[in-house]
């Protein structure tokens, strides 16, 4: 069997180790001749050595949570942090997670742990600076991020499906390129180039699997319309008893605080989260934060 058949086999075949797989692709980067190719199989098994370096379909935002104390033995835990709290200057390395790592330790991440989350913690520094500003007379003791482990499944399908991809396309233009003899050009430089481009580095072909992916609908709903709200809701999963839960939440918080959503709301979104993670709320966490945000801003009337 010719080398580019082993790898599409290799691709199609779940149970196929996705290390194997990009060890077969090395070989032929270097019968290509390809340096992008060799280069994006290299940091897919070895791990990227550069943020800047690292491909999109590897970059997720995150919803954040932390514990918090107050007066009197008071306090919250794994409360949302809403991200019109956090410092614009900063906001972006605070909620957003970059999956630089190989192949192989993505996959211990899924195997390891009964969670169906990954956490990554905020400096020290972070909740410090403005830790006092997220909720009345609570002060931030510790924070981190949260995405679903199924971002990671994402990240471990969209390269198997680029790898497949990629080796139809380089035998559509010529079936025998994994058996090149040393010295010689099976493809033309810029015919393997545009391919890498189109099919590894471009937008085509990603179709990596996981909740997190989804997009959120357009969001339709009205300033101090709750009918709307509800109405919205409904159509993205949520059920009638956490529609209810989150009126009587807005009544008695009928406007934000000036750093955010109330205590009420908050928890509400928190509990909502949760429900995502768990999978009970088939919607990722990262497009659900996303969603609820939008959709309360929207009834607030918060741009």
């Amino acid at each position: 069997m010719s080398l580019l058949r082993e790898i599409q086999d290799a691709a199609i075949d779940g149970s196929t180790d996705l290390e194997t797989l990009l060890r077969k692709c090395r070989v032929l980067a270097a019968r290509l001749k390809n340096e992008q190719f060799k280069q994006w199989v290299q940091s897919e098994l070895d791990g990227y050595s550069s943020t800047a370096d690292v491909p999109d379909y590897r970059k997720f935002h995150c919803q954040c949570f932390g514990h918090f104390s107050g007066p009197f033995g008071s306090g919250l835990k794994n409360a949302p942090i809403p991200e019109s709290c956090i410092p614009a200057e900063i906001r972006e390395g605070l909620t957003n997670i970059v999956m630089g790592e190989g192949v192989g330790p993505l996959k211990n991440l899924l195997d390891g742990g009964k969670d169906d989350t990954l956490t990554s913690n905020w400096p020290a520094d972070a909740c410090a600076l403005f830790g006092r500003q997220i909720y009345r007379n609570m002060n931030l003791m510790q924070a981190w991020m949260v995405m679903s482990k199924s971002s990671v499944v994402g990240i471990l399908s969209t390269v198997r499906n680029r790898i497949l991809n990629f080796a139809i396309e380089i035998e559509a233009t010529n079936p025998d390129a994994g058996e090149a003899a040393p010295g010689s050009i099976p493809v033309p430089k810029e015919k393997v180039s545009q391919i890498f481009n189109t099919y590894i580095y471009g937008t085509v072909g990603n179709v990596a699997s996981g909740h997190d992916i989804q997009q959120a609908a357009t969001v339709n709903v009205q300033q101090g319309d709750f009918q709307s709200l509800a109405s919205y809701l409904k159509e993205q999963g949520v059920d009638d008893a956490e529609v209810l839960a989150l009126k009587e939440a807005l009544k008695s918080e009928p406007k934000p605080s000036p750093t955010g959503f109330g205590k009420k709301v908050s928890t509400w979104m928190g509990k909502m989260l949760q429900k995502s993670a768990e999978g009970t709320w088939k919607v990722g966490t990262t497009v659900a934060a996303n969603l609820l945000t939008s959709a309360i801003k929207s009834y607030y009337g918060i741009p």
